[in-house]
């Protein structure tokens, strides 16, 4: 819905508003530390590091979120086959990764045949945000500082949320300290080589501080410091043409990539229930990118820098039994560098820089009318209220595009409720979000104003087994590269607007063989409609796209979980964990259309992964294989644009021994050991068979 009477936010305007929320984030903070010097004089809820989840070993899906939620522990990560961000999400039902080959190429997700867009990344209750793509690349996210990840599809079950966290139709939680240490100093040392000249050395130290006069007061330090390179040339094989025509083998191109990676992390608590955490985080990186793999043109000098910097501040407080707040607040710089030597233009090379900057604060309050007990049981009856309110300001600063200093201006307000009792949990919210476009011309500066209600009920059918379902409607703008970059911008984009139904089931069983066994299910159905869906198409190389609205489509799909554990003895156990997912997505627009009702590019009818880890005293062995099957690369579903489907087979085998109070580890990664170049994007060969090894020393 566009608001034409709405007057025009100037940039003196959004100076201003900037200068009034740091004002406020330094008032916040003054009131906290006079809050420091205070003795705790109000008995109130105990606020934890972060809320406790699955450690890794255990079997439950059948939460009583109205959502559809999976998750990893550390434990589960560092025994798969993974090394970024990307590894471990393709583990998760729903998830399709579009990887673009080897460890530098650009990986995106989609969800439920949602772009990626559609889906938000928390880091530590604070979102992760790229103004100009929408996109975050998830190879640029190391795993060694997560302790968990948590998928989210639906609307989510907590009520104290940044507004934000409630614009995205999927939302991925990364947490970086999952619980208090068990000793003040941990140390940990690492280095992982691979095929293809890989190599990547860490150092991670984390120190806890308690205090010696008040019991609940402690604070927690960890930095993290990474580095990562590779050659990345690997071998394929290319096909001139149909099954009986000639192959080469040839040398993949320009794939070289260096990553450096440092991040810091204090979390303060400050009293009970009163709690302060800081993020410093630096990202660099500088890679080629490799063309698509087309005859007689497998040449490449593409070049990209990358370099992302940001800091964020969380401030929670319990004031008492009813009423809590939350404080965040983000400032986040990005830099990009592309350049092409060989571009055909009269300079004969492209050479692009591109300046992000995102201003952003959030504030939330939690009022629970009905609180009535100091520490809350989930099978007491309870209200829970909550508002929320996000601004943010994006601009990005470009040569390169049509219009000078694109800027952005979004306010986001939520208003969201929850009541459970012994059998129900009810969620609902509505979200209102302003969005102000600013342009050079003033014409595009335009005003979106848009409502979204969500509802989700789930109830507790037996013992065993609950019943889910939720409707959740989202909004999205076009991205500044969507709009205004100038080879594949278009400034006739609409906003993509999706609603969502899912219908779910999850159990459990109790555990079976004298508490030797158990076994948890869930199954989801779910149906989609997208109008003016924002789609995007790679074209020369990974920096060039397309971008169009389909006018409608629809996706209607099911996904199945499967979780089990096998306890042998205390430190003999089998883990498995399956899943299976069906997705009709189809292009809906018009009937007269060639594309009408044919599946959307890049999106499999069927898709799956199944993973079983096997720990024997000191010895972890995992298997894995993750299957998809034929995509289209247009929107025709015709031979010619068909992408066969794939299964890339890993096995993983990790030693760990103690030595007094320092840990020794080995771990070797044998990588799609059917030694297949199949494609998860058209055109860009994945790699054959390879390996990683990486030794670790942790105190």
């Amino acid at each position: 819905m566009v608001a034409t009477g709405m007057p025009h936010i100037t940039h003196a305007t959004i100076r201003h508003l900037l200068r009034v929320c740091m004002a406020f984030c330094l008032l916040s903070l003054g009131s906290m530390m006079v809050g420091v010097a205070q003795r705790d004089s109000t008995q109130s809820m105990q606020l934890q590091v972060v809320d406790i989840t699955d450690n890794g070993s255990g079997t439950s899906l059948a939460r009583p979120s109205a959502a559809a939620v999976q998750s990893l522990s550390a434990l589960q990560i560092q025994h798969l086959p993974t090394l970024q961000l990307s590894d471990a999400l393709k583990y998760l039902s729903g998830v399709v990764i579009k990887d673009y080959g080897g460890i530098g190429g650009l990986k995106t997700i989609s969800v439920r045949g949602l772009g990626s867009q559609h889906t938000g990344m928390l880091y530590d209750g604070i979102p992760i945000t790229d103004c100009q793509t929408g996109q975050i690349d998830l190879g640029k996210l190391s795993l060694d500082n997560i302790s968990s990840v948590e998928l989210t599809v639906g609307t989510d079950e907590s009520v104290l949320l940044p507004a934000r966290a409630h614009s995205y139709s999927n939302l991925i939680r990364l947490r970086t300290f999952q619980t208090l240490p068990d000793k003040p100093l941990h140390l940990k040392t690492a280095i992982t080589f691979g095929s293809y000249g890989m190599v990547s050395p860490l150092i991670q130290c984390t120190h806890l501080i308690k205090s010696r006069k008040y019991e609940h007061r402690f604070l927690i330090w960890n930095l993290n410091a990474s580095y990562l390179q590779s050659k990345g040339d690997y071998l394929y094989t290319l096909h001139y043409g149909g099954v009986r025509d000639s192959v080469s083998l040839e040398k993949r191109q320009n794939t070289d990539i260096a990553t450096f990676n440092t991040e810091a992390n204090v979390l303060v608590q400050l009293r009970q229930g009163e709690q302060l955490s800081f993020k410093g985080y630096y990202y660099d990186s500088h890679r080629g990118l490799p063309n698509a793999t087309i005859l007689y043109n497998l040449n490449a000098s593409q070049r990209l820098d990358n370099h992302n910097g940001f800091g964020q501040m969380n401030y929670r407080k319990i004031f008492n039994r009813k009423w809590s707040y939350l404080l965040n607040a983000k400032f986040n710089y990005d830099y990009t560098h592309y350049l092409d030597p060989e571009y055909l233009n009269e300079a004969h090379r492209l050479d692009n820089t591109y300046q992000q900057y995102e201003g952003y604060i959030s504030n939330a309050v939690c009022f629970a009318p009905l609180h009535k007990k100091i520490v809350y049981v989930p099978r007491g009856r309870d209200l829970f209220l909550g508002l929320a309110n996000d601004l943010f300001y994006n601009q990005l600063e470009s040569d390169n595009i049509d219009y000078q200093h694109p800027a952005r201006f979004t306010s986001m307000t939520a208003l969201t409720a929850r009541y459970q009792d012994r059998r129900w949990a009810v969620n609902g919210n509505l979200l209102l979000t302003t969005v102000n476009n600013m342009a050079q011309d003033t014409t595009l500066g335009s005003t979106f104003v848009h409502l979204s209600p969500a509802l989700s009920l789930s109830v507790q059918a037996h013992k065993h087994f609950r019943v889910r379902a939720f409707f959740k409607d989202i909004f999205r703008m076009p991205t500044f590269n969507d709009l205004y970059y100038r080879e594949v911008g278009n400034l006739n984009l609409q906003p993509e607007k999706t609603w969502q139904w899912d219908l779910g089931f999850t159990g459990e069983t109790p555990k079976l063989w004298n508490g030797c066994f158990s076994m948890a299910a869930s199954i989801d159905g779910y149906y989609n409609i997208v109008r003016d869906k924002i789609v995007a198409f790679p074209t020369r190389n990974l920096f060039s796209w397309s971008m169009i609205n389909y006018g409608r489509v629809h996706i209607a799909g099911a996904e199945i979980n499967l979780r089990g554990v096998f306890t042998i003895h205390q430190h003999h156990h089998i883990m498995l964990n399956a899943n299976c997912t069906y997705q009709y997505a189809v292009d809906r627009t018009d009937p007269g259309y060639a594309t009408y009702n044919h599946q959307i590019p890049y999106t499999p009818r069927w898709a799956g992964s199944i993973s079983t880890t096997a720990q024997i005293a000191k010895v972890c062995i995992s298997y894995a294989v993750m299957l998809s099957g034929k995509r289209y690369a247009l929107g025709e579903n015709i031979p010619e644009n068909e992408v066969a489907g794939y299964a890339d087979h890993s096995l993983a085998v990790q030693y760990e021994t103690k030595i007094d109070e320092c840990t020794l580890g080995l771990k070797v990664e044998l990588l799609n050991l059917s030694d297949k170049n199949y494609e998860v994007v058209r055109n860009y060969p994945m790699q054959g068979t390879s390996f990683r090894m990486k030794v670790y020393f942790q105190y």
